[in-house]
């Protein structure tokens, strides 16, 4: 008899469980308090900007997702965020989020979206 647990890979672990819960913001909308320049001339830490598709994410973010700074600046990393109440948005991964907590920020020149919940189930897109 084995005393070895069977082990489950990362991925399968975040399709299993649906993702990682984070904290999801919005960012880049008119008159955001929190606005720098590169992100109103639409300069993302990773890839240029684009309205519906980039979305900022904390480090610890990017590591829950297994993914590390250097991946996200080489590759183009799209990721699923599932919403309370059954919806899906699906986004790319072009800039970096301050740290403060576990957070994916959406990119919304366009305005701020208030129907939007705080918090989404994130993975990522293989």
């Amino acid at each position: 008899m084995t005393n070895e647990l069977p082990t489950i890979d990362r991925e399968d672990l975040g399709g299993t469980c649906g993702g990682v819960k984070m904290k999801m913001t919005q960012y880049g909308y008119p008159n955001d308090p929190y606005s720098d320049s590169e992100t109103r001339k639409g300069h993302g830490a990773y890839h240029s900007l684009v309205s519906g598709e980039s979305m900022a994410i904390t480090d610890s973010g990017l590591r829950a997702l297994g993914l590390s700074r250097s991946q996200a600046r080489t590759g183009q990393h799209w990721v699923e965020l599932r919403l309370k109440g059954g919806g899906v948005l699906q986004r790319r991964i072009d800039d970096r989020a301050p740290q403060g907590e576990m957070r994916a920020d959406l990119y919304q020149p366009r305005g701020f979206d208030r129907s939007l919940p705080d918090y989404a189930d994130v993975r990522l897109l293989r």
